[in-house]
């Protein structure tokens, strides 16, 4: 039934044909599940490992290569062939072992099926598995109990229910079971229960209203499923970026075609230096160098506490302009805390101080008589691992009266026994319990402080009890508002002393005074939010909570400074969202889950990059939608952690800073090692290109640039990506999203490179060539050895004008140098290895052709200075 929070009870009941005394019979319940089906969420197709390995060749340069390597099979040049599906393989298997952990979101909502539900059913309370419940059954809830279908209820003793998981409030939600009038926010339906959400206090009847994927986190359960991620920005760049290199090839071969056909060359010769030129115009070690790299950075976050579920979801960090953030268990540290005491003082005042100012040094007897009335009108409990067992707001009660006097709590629970209770009622709003010392009695009581001032009579002040006048209740009144308005949940606390057991003994109290409780900022948040401003990155508060809680954060934690900021709430902002009136809004209060998909949807089509924190199961959508997900790993719900691309292990709101700061970081180490790789690629093609326009042999096989490609490449390029970054890094604002990885001025030093690369190894090879007259193959290994060390040399250009040559960030990285060891040794290895040297068209070489090798190599690093000198280059 649409809108149960509306109707009234005996509506209910008639509508779904159910006995309030009795409850379904068996035979009812059995046609309904034929009806409704079972109390779970709908299944939704997994992504199989097999699929998530083919997705690993869905891009245009692995297309391109396999072509070639077919092509390769039918020439029956079977090394190269192999060697280029090998290259394939590697990259593969690297993206598929860290990409394996797909996102199971739907996993983790089904296990809270895994639970048992008290049913009233054929007149008897029986117990029986959640799936079997249907609409129209009767559920006996009590306190501890997890809710398992979404339900009105129908009666209610003091029923208090924690729904943070699907609102974002921390506080226990008190219920009430009269009927709402109009359209009512999720987190206002105070007649209904939610499966998934969990009982604090009280004991209730309820009827079963919505079940499965009908219910309101089933519903949410639908929306991760739709709610699909954009493709991820570094992904479209780099798939951009690869079109591009296949029309270059395009563009390379089919003018080499037409006039080898023309010098009607050999159609073999024509086919392999078609694929030299297709091998040499693509980076095959572009998708491992950045695959490692992104895995590189994703480890190194992972000591930080930062687990990065997605590889390319690293670099999107960097991206990132705008972070939504919960605020409960995200900015705060979702649990309730004692905040400000107030005690009576002189007449016409109150007494207001720090629950961490409180101590019994001040021997204040007011202060004793508060904190006695916080111990015994109390059920909570404190384990001996000092963890609370009980209601939120109770249990730091006895916290503050452990800080208050060590010992306190036992002492007055053992010299105090409970003689009667009167549970806390949504209707009355106050909780009172009667306890025996001795021969006297004390009633002690807490509650909302209208309810509480209501029965009051007397008000102790100054060591004495007074008539409480009703000017001094409009004080404490007003005191209680400014509470209030700092965010506080406030509690009023009365007592009375008898000399004899009364009934009524909740009436004609004395007033003691107040607690505000909160739900405190985390210590680190404030600096983290001002990180954010320096790095021209905004936060916005997106939460299910009250406007003056989310407002008083936001002040705690530098967020806004301004008293009377803006708040968008949840009933206003479908309206607000057309009208486009929340633009520079950075505060949002009791938002529903589909509220904040269509927010991060917003940010999304406005240009942003959006960066979206959670816990709870509310937040399971927008984290699934978001660029980057991130979800909170000790407080969060396993649902929020599978939603989500990243997960912080110690739910600190500066660990995202961190990431940040490591995603700018990896994109201007891509950067450097696409200028790298591209530079020599295209140092590559021009060689294979004005030789083969030339009408002279090969300088480069296709299997030498192959072989080039994966290890002078792939290793220095590599070692360029591990780079430290600027410490200035997180000063400068986001990249605009659409900048491509390279700009004008990059692709005119690339060019710049390659002609002095291409130059130097032509240079050589044409003099080894044409006055030195060796023969082919000496003179292709002669251009083969001199690209070779050119390129192993070729980080020293990247070197800016600036900097000095001998002491700059790439001369200090160790891992170039041991890049640069490494290879020659491969290098060497493959020169003197009969088998490898067989495969590669390798001879022995004279040591004047070693002088000629070195001399090859070292210039294109004196064209570069040169050139850059000339501000030719960057």
């Amino acid at each position: 039934m649409s809108k149960a929070y509306n109707k009234e009870v005996f509506e209910l009941l008639e509508f779904h044909s159910v006995d309030a005394a009795k409850g379904l019979s068996d035979q009812e319940v059995d046609a309904r599940l034929s009806k409704y089906g079972f109390n779970q969420f709908r299944k939704q197709k997994k992504h199989s490992a097999w699929l998530i390995l083919i997705t690993q060749f869905k891009n245009a340069i692995t297309v391109l290569l396999l072509a070639a390597s077919l092509i390769s099979f039918l020439f029956e040049d079977y090394t190269e062939a192999v060697a280029i599906i090998a290259v394939l393989l590697i990259n593969a298997i690297i993206g598929f072992i860290l990409e394996i952990q797909a996102i199971r979101s739907m996993e983790a909502l089904r296990k809270l099926d895994l639970v048992f539900a008290q049913v009233i059913r054929n007149g008897t309370k029986r117990e029986i598995e959640s799936k079997y419940l249907v609409p129209g059954d009767l559920l006996a809830l009590e306190a501890g109990e997890l809710i398992t279908a979404d339900a009105r209820l129908i009666s209610n003793a003091g029923l208090e229910v924690n729904e943070s998981i699907l609102t974002g409030e921390s506080i226990p939600v008190a219920k009430i079971i009269d009927p709402l009038a109009g359209e009512i926010m999720l987190a206002d339906r105070i007649n209904m229960v939610f499966k998934g959400t969990a009982v604090t206090n009280g004991n209730a009847v309820a009827l079963v209203t919505e079940t499965g994927a009908n219910t309101a986190v089933g519903e949410i359960s639908e929306m991760v499923d739709q709610a699909d991620k954009d493709e991820v920005p570094l992904n479209k760049k780099l798939n951009h970026f690869s079109r591009k290199l296949i029309w270059l090839t395009v563009v390379l071969v089919i003018p080499f075609i037409v006039v080898a056909l023309i010098q009607q060359k050999d159609i073999y010769l024509m086919v392999e230096i078609s694929i030299a030129l297709a091998v040499a115009a693509i980076p095959e070690g572009l998708p491992i160098v950045a695959t490692i790299s992104l895995a590189r950075g994703m480890l190194g976050l992972a000591k930080h506490k930062v687990i990065v579920k997605k590889l390319a979801a690293v670099e999107t960090l960097g991206e990132t302009n705008i972070i939504m953030t919960d605020k409960t268990g995200t900015l705060t540290q979702n649990s309730l805390k004692a905040d400000t005491v107030c005690v009576t003082s002189e007449i016409g005042s109150a007494r207001c101080i720090s629950s961490d100012s409180v101590s019994k040094e001040e021997e204040e007897f007011a202060l004793d008589i508060l904190i006695r009335i916080s111990v015994l009108s109390n059920n909570a409990s404190i384990d001996h691992a000092e963890r609370a067992l009980g209601d939120p707001i109770e249990a730091a009660l006895l916290y503050l009266a452990s800080d208050y006097d060590e010992g306190t709590v036992e002492r007055l629970r053992n010299s105090w026994i409970e003689v009667d209770e009167t549970p806390f009622d949504s209707e009355t709003r106050v909780m009172a319990n009667l306890h025996k010392n001795s021969d006297q009695y004390q009633v002690s009581a807490k509650g909302a402080t209208v309810e509480i001032l209501d029965k009051c009579n007397r008000i102790y002040q100054s060591g004495d009890v007074k008539p409480f006048e009703e000017e001094e209740k409009l004080i404490w009144k007003t005191q209680t508002d400014q509470l209030s308005a700092k965010g506080l949940k406030v509690l009023a606390f009365a007592f009375n002393n008898l000399n004899e057991q009364k009934d009524a003994y909740a009436t004609d109290l004395i007033f003691a005074g107040l607690i505000g409780f909160q739900d405190p900022p985390r210590q680190e948040v404030s600096q983290s939010i001002l990180e954010c401003r320096q790095a021209g990155i905004k936060v916005v508060m997106v939460t299910g909570d009250h406007p003056e809680t989310a407002k008083a954060i936001a002040r705690q934690i530098k967020l806004s400074d301004n008293p009377r900021e803006k708040v968008v709430h949840g009933k206003d902002f479908a309206s607000m969202l057309s009208n486009n009136q929340i633009e520079d809004t950075i505060l949002f209060c009791r938002v529903s889950p589909r509220q904040k998909l269509e927010l991060v949807e917003y940010y999304q089509n406005q240009g942003w990059i959006v960066g979206m924190t959670g816990d709870g199961v509310n937040d399971a959508p927008a984290l699934r939608k978001a660029d980057i997900g991130v979800a909170m790993g000790l407080r969060g719900t396993q649902v929020a952690e599978e939603a989500s691309d990243m997960v912080l292990l110690d739910d600190s709101f500066s660990s995202i800073i961190r990431a940040i700061r490591q995603g700018r970081i990896i994109f201007n180490n891509i950067k450097n090692f696409v200028i790298y790789l591209l530079s020599c690629n295209l140092s590559e093609i021009m060689v294979v290109a004005v030789a083969a326009f030339s009408n002279l042999t090969l300088p480069l096989l296709p299997l030498q640039i192959l072989f080039l490609n994966l290890v002078t490449d792939v290793f220095p390029a590599l070692a360029l990506g591990m780079g430290k970054g600027d410490a200035s890094i997180m000063t400068a604002n986001p990249r605009d999203p659409k900048e491509p990885i390279l700009h004008r001025k990059n692709w005119m030093s690339i060019i710049g490179y390659s002609i002095a690369l291409t130059a130097s190894v032509l240079g050589v090879f044409l003099y080894a060539l044409l006055y030195r007259n060796y023969d082919p193959v000496t003179c292709n290994n002669i251009a083969f050895f001199t690209l070779a060390f050119a390129q192993l040399l070729h980080p020293l250009n990247l070197i800016e004008l600036g900097e000095k040559f001998f002491s700059n960030s790439i001369i200090r990285n160790p891992h170039l140098w041991s890049a640069v060891a490494f290879c020659t040794i491969i290098l060497l290895g493959a020169y003197f290895s009969d088998s490898i040297s067989q495969l590669l068209n390798l001879t022995t070489l004279l040591s004047e052709q070693w002088y000629l090798i070195a001399v090859g190599s070292i210039a294109p690093l004196v064209i570069v200075r040169v050139m850059k000198l000339a501000r030719i280059i960057l």
